[in-house]
């Protein structure tokens, strides 16, 4: 999905759908799990392409372009939704009652 204001560069992110967890498309075009090895696209069109290609029902869910920006050598998202994404579960974590994930309370 893409928003309307957004601009390059971006990361394309999806949640994992067994696990639920937040996953990027790396630079070989595969699911990597930290915003730091999601590869940067610095054209919407390609990052379109890339999440049609990449969009696997069977493995992800929730594929969308997140804007990121370069600060040194680190990437981070430009938007505070995506930042709690990339940084993980809340102050607030439950083990699930099946072992198998976490939830997260902000």
């Amino acid at each position: 999905m893409q928003l309307a204001r957004l601009e390059a560069p971006v990361v394309v992110s999806a949640n994992c759908l067994l696990a639920g967890h937040v996953l990027y498309l790396g630079e070989n075009h595969q699911w990597v799990e930290t915003l730091a090895s999601a590869y940067r696209f610095d054209s919407l069109d390609a990052a379109n392409a890339a999440a049609g290609k990449a969009d696997d029902p069977a493995q992800v869910i929730g594929v969308e372009l997140v804007g990121v920006s370069v600060q040194g050598a680190q990437t981070v998202a430009r938007h505070y939704r995506e930042a709690i994404r990339a940084n993980g579960p809340g102050a607030y974590v439950f083990s699930s009652s099946t072992g198998e994930g976490d939830v997260s309370v902000q």
